[in-house]
């Protein structure tokens, strides 16, 4: 299992390879290891949109489904949308996320 240092280490290393890595993305990608490391390291783990979008200070929901939408397909994390107002989306992050770090 990876710790939350070595996730970010691997997403950087791989962000710097990629032009579609903004800050946006890094922004995103912390807050995400921030709530992950507050659950205690549990995966996978639910968390709000919004609870999201205020830590890394994304206020376009846009900007929010497209950094998502590249985490996934980047085989960072799996991402299951919640619909309910009460419930966050699920969230698992994938140890072996630096497979395309040579594209």
């Amino acid at each position: 299992m990876m710790d939350t240092g070595n996730r970010l280490s691997s997403f950087l290393k791989l962000a710097s390879k990629h032009k579609r890595f903004h800050q946006s993305h890094l922004s995103l990608y912390s807050a995400i290891l921030m709530c992950y490391a507050q659950g205690l390291c549990q995966n996978p783990f639910r968390i709000s949109r919004s609870k999201l979008m205020k830590h890394s200070a994304i206020h376009s929901f846009a900007t929010y489904h497209k950094c998502m939408g590249d985490f996934v397909s980047e085989g960072f994390l799996d991402y299951e949308p919640s619909y309910h107002p009460k419930l966050g989306s699920q969230v698992t992050l994938l140890n072996d996320n630096d497979a395309g770090a040579d594209g």
